[in-house]
């Protein structure tokens, strides 16, 4: 009794080696056989990849530009540069956007491989808010962005920002951006209201002193806004001009820089 108790530690030792060897060897085929899984895939892949590339059904015939208005499909197609009738998967769209985003009037573009054999190219233009006239005039748009100098042949149907110059943007860029800032401020909230008579804006002068001054688009009347409250500025000023309006009177400028005190400098009328 006492040997067998002595002998069945080292049988049941022997087992367990027997079956830790036997998990190991089914774990290293179930590892093996996937990688040879893989192997098979990769392999597979890579010949129907290479397939493809040589496939003529995949080549480019058609490149297709949506959003132009101001800039010429033309330009966006030499922009892109997809030439030769590539295949469609060696295409990167990353380097076609990337080289069409130099151009100054695309904000935004987007493009797309249309299987088997089109790519799109969606545009985003930007939009001009006013013509900020430095030395030369250029367009802006809503973020303050100067993106472009005005063309001799474009039409200059856009509010003028003027009273600043290049000099005023490399000597003191803070307050330069704060005051088209403040301009750009005020057009959108006179867009809004479309108040008389700023429901027309010819000229918006920026001051670093007095602030925004504008003129009106009909009369050419000076309107001063200051920096702030532009919204309650405009309706009062609506009222103070419908009421001119009423008496006949005309105004050579109106101050409304402070809110709560208007003035009104009237055009002085010589008796001959």
């Amino acid at each position: 009794m006492g040997e067998e108790k002595f002998f069945r530690p080292e049988k049941k030792g022997d087992e367990r080696i027997g079956e830790r060897f036997q998990e190991i060897l089914k774990r290293a085929t179930r590892v093996a056989f996937h990688v040879l899984i893989l192997i098979i895939f990769f392999f597979a892949g890579h010949q129907l990849y290479v397939r493809l590339l040589e496939n003529s059904f995949f080549q480019v015939r058609e490149v297709e530009v949506r959003g132009c208005r101001k800039i010429p499909e033309k330009t966006i197609l030499s922009l892109a540069r997809i030439e030769g009738m590539p295949n469609l998967f060696i295409l990167s769209l990353k380097e076609i956007s990337r080289r069409v985003e130099v151009h100054p009037w695309v904000e935004y573009v987007k493009v797309r491989k249309i299987f088997p054999d089109r790519v799109l190219i969606h545009i985003e233009e930007r939009r001009p808010m006013a013509i900020l006239q430095l030395e030369e005039p250029f367009y802006i748009d809503s973020k303050g962005v100067i993106f472009s100098r005005v063309g001799d042949r474009d039409e200059y149907n856009f509010p003028f920002l003027t009273g600043l110059s290049r000099q005023a943007f490399d000597q003191d860029p803070v307050t330069a951006k704060h005051l088209v800032t403040k301009a750009l401020e005020f057009l959108r909230i006179a867009d809004q209201e479309r108040a008389p008579p700023l429901n027309g804006v010819s000229e918006i002068r920026m001051e670093k002193i007095f602030g925004i001054q504008c003129f009106t688009q009909a009369e050419g009347v000076e309107v001063r806004m200051g920096w702030d409250h532009f919204g309650e500025k405009l309706r009062r000023l609506s009222l103070i001009w419908t009421d001119l309006q009423r008496r006949e009177v005309s105004a050579a400028s109106i101050d409304c820089s402070d809110l709560k005190r208007m003035v009104v400098k009237k055009i002085s009328r010589r008796s001959n």
